[in-house]
């Protein structure tokens, strides 16, 4: 297979972004015109499409084609590798959670003194 699927996305100020899917053997890349996807970066806008949102396409239309796209992607190792990072990006967040509510009993601790061991 080798297929170059383009699908425009809305962006926040509401003009679209292009948003390129090739597929070519075996494998599949997608591109983004946005600033962070210029650069090769992840996109909350490749993210959109890849988790299969179809509130963020700029043309409905365009729906049918992202339901294909999401069988092809499915085969891929993505969703092995997506998961892996979002139960990673959770660990971090319940990490970030912990670490502020410490560095907060330190700060309280600080200020209304600390007991002495014995």
């Amino acid at each position: 297979m080798d297929t170059k699927i383009i699908l425009k996305i809305t962006n926040s100020s509401g003009e679209p972004y292009n948003i390129q899917f090739k597929f070519l053997d075996n494998q599949f890349a997608v591109f983004c015109n946005c600033q962070a996807g210029i650069f090769g970066k992840l996109c909350k806008h490749k993210i959109g499409l890849l988790d299969v949102d179809p509130s963020v396409l700029f043309d409905k239309t365009d729906e049918e084609i992202l339901k294909e796209i999401h069988e092809l992607v499915n085969k891929s190792r993505y969703r092995e590798i997506i998961s892996s990072y979002n139960m990673l990006k959770k660990r971090t967040e319940e990490a970030q959670g912990k670490e502020k509510r410490l560095k907060e009993q330190i700060e309280h601790a600080l200020k209304a003194g600390v007991e002495f061991c014995r």
